[in-house]
């Protein structure tokens, strides 16, 4: 009876003792951003692939040695063709389950993205949450770019752009799934947010170091690029299009004399479409919350509830919206309710 115990239990042990065909970490390609390009009729896939040991960089106290990164580059008549002639040459399995970012070209903007979004999802691997961009700069560049101190690049903004933007809100970061969902709803417009090398802020040891930056937006309707929003363009956008606006400074000419930076840290808007005489007209009144950053000059005395207040002026040249914004209410803490309201015809700006 104990040896038929024993057999048995040894038979038990033998199934349970582990995942046979598991491979390691290290012997699988893992690919975290993805380039696309379109070129004379033909897809060009860039995939960023790191080193198991760089990704775990996220966690380690000090890195001494930089980031290396490779880039692999497939062609093809199709999306599913240019991804898969990489696969030869790829010495061990390809995983694109943790694709973080996916770069297009300003072409593929202009010309093929909805039918290169339709086959990228057709993949049961790619995830719907990468952050998406566009770009006129060579994707190759970009996808190596570095990041500071020697870091894993998925701590690079390209990888995640929301902390960036939590600091200082001039371009809303956008997922693959919202800009799925604003290709298929016809009334929708996306910006997809344009990203580009610069080596105009950080150096090491003298020498420049280029690291990605946004630029501007892509203005995506029905599946079209329709036009190209840089950083002064976007301004009128931030009020009524951003869904989340953390921060942004805002300038304002005191008529006392002097200058106030307030930072907007929420914005409310609420548009109003009428028709007056056979004319589209559009009414945008905006309520954001902002807190006073700095007070430069003699802004002159604090108004008391005897007195009107002063009226402020801005200096943002906003072509959407006009700017002369009247205080509603002041708190000790230093933020302030001010209201926007600006009034289009015909649907211009």
């Amino acid at each position: 009876m104990k040896r038929k115990f024993a057999l048995i239990a040894a038979c038990m042990a033998v199934l349970l003792s582990g995942c046979w065909d598991a491979k390691e970490p290290q012997s699988v390609n893992f690919v975290t951003a993805l380039g696309i390009d379109y070129v004379k009729g033909e897809y060009t896939i860039y995939a960023q692939v790191l080193a198991f040991g760089d990704i775990s960089k996220q966690e380690s106290s000090a890195n001494t040695e930089e980031t290396k990164v490779w880039i692999a580059t497939g062609k093809g008549e199709t999306i599913s063709k240019a991804l898969m002639s990489i696969y030869p040459a790829s010495q061990q399995m390809t995983l694109w389950t943790h694709v973080k970012a996916i770069v297009f070209s300003k072409s593929l903007l202009n010309s093929k993205l909805s039918e290169c979004l339709n086959s990228l999802l057709r993949s049961s691997e790619l995830r719907y949450t990468p952050w998406v961009y566009g770009t006129d700069q060579d994707i190759p560049s970009i996808l190596s770019g570095v990041s500071l101190l020697n870091q894993s690049a998925l701590n690079s903004e390209l990888m995640d752009p929301r902390e960036i933007y939590e600091q200082l809100s001039t371009i809303e970061p956008l997922r693959l799934i919202k800009l799925m969902n604003g290709i298929r709803e016809p009334a929708s417009t996306v910006l997809i947010p344009s990203i580009k090398l610069t080596d105009q802020v950080w150096s090491s040891k003298e020498k420049p170091i280029s690291l990605v930056r946004l630029d501007g937006a892509y203005v995506i309707s029905k599946g079209e690029n329709k036009g190209f929003l840089d950083d002064g363009l976007l301004s009128g956008a931030r009020w009524v299009a951003f869904k989340n606006m953390h921060r942004y400074p805002l300038l304002l000419k005191i008529k006392d004399g002097g200058q106030a930076q307030i930072n907007i840290l929420n914005s409310k808007p609420l548009v109003r479409v009428r028709l007056d005489g056979g004319e589209i007209k559009f009414t945008v009144k905006i309520k954001v919350t902002a807190a006073v950053s700095e007070v430069a000059g003699d802004p002159g005395p604090l108004p008391s509830k005897s007195r009107k207040p002063q009226p402020l002026k801005s200096n943002n040249k906003s072509p959407a919206i006009s700017m002369p914004p009247r205080q509603k209410k002041s708190i000790f803490t230093g933020l302030k309710t001010f209201y926007i309201e600006s009034s289009t015809n015909n649907g211009k700006r």
